[in-house]
């Protein structure tokens, strides 16, 4: 961990397939900002992940998605990076912990990166390639999701995690290798689950989508 900087840049990484970008990853960027206030708000597409299935709509198709679902959006400056795409097109494997270390080269070694998880996600870090590593180059935060517990199954992994946990506050100022849990987000949204509902046009998914990305999906008949 470096040491504490009042005036460290902060940078807030949200990753994901966005296959499609949905209202609970809007409701954790904004969760997550309005606790961490960063100096940025960094999404990041996937190419082709290693521990999921093919993705059903394109790159292109995704990025346009992500524009649209923030649009509007004002709470701090965002950027779509596609660093992750880039790799996946020139067949490269893409594990987060590359993602890291090119935004680390990017943003300095003062910068505050803090990678938002899903609790689901948490549960499976153990998987993840050079996963303690991860903590040499991030903070890494994990949001509370309905249904799933936030009971570490690795005791490596709970370990880890529980000796580095901080506050909002301290994270925002730490550069890396600190642990937060985000208990108040309690929108639970499964892209799998949604995809299936967009197939059978059912009219409750204009409640779980952005609308002008519920349009994008109609006109381009994505799923």
């Amino acid at each position: 961990m470096g040491l504490t900087n009042n005036n460290t840049r902060c940078v807030l990484v949200l990753g994901g397939s966005f296959d499609p970008i949905h209202l609970g990853h809007v409701a954790l960027a904004s969760c997550l900002t309005r606790r961490l206030q960063p100096d940025e708000l960094r999404l990041i597409p996937a190419g082709q992940p290693w521990q999921k299935s093919a993705l059903t709509a394109t790159s292109e198709q995704r990025v346009s998605m992500l524009k649209l679902a923030f649009e509007d959006w004002k709470d701090c400056p965002i950027t779509i990076d596609e660093q992750e795409i880039q790799r996946a097109e020139q067949q490269q494997s893409s594990y987060t912990i590359d993602t890291l270390k090119q935004l680390r080269a990017e943003c300095g070694a003062d910068t505050s990166i803090i990678f938002a998880m899903g609790a689901d996600q948490l549960q499976n870090l153990h998987t993840w390639h050079q996963w303690r590593d991860l903590f040499e180059l991030a903070n890494l935060c994990v949001a509370a999701r309905p249904g799933y517990s936030l009971k570490i199954v690795s005791q490596e992994v709970a370990k880890e995690w529980h000796d580095r946990l901080t506050s909002a506050e301290d994270m925002r100022h730490q550069p890396n290798g600190t642990t937060m849990i985000e208990p108040a987000l309690a929108v639970d949204v499964s892209a799998t689950q949604l995809r299936t509902e967009l197939k059978q046009h059912n009219p409750t998914m204009r409640l779980l989508v952005p609308h002008k990305v519920l349009d994008y999906i109609q006109q381009h008949s994505i799923y």
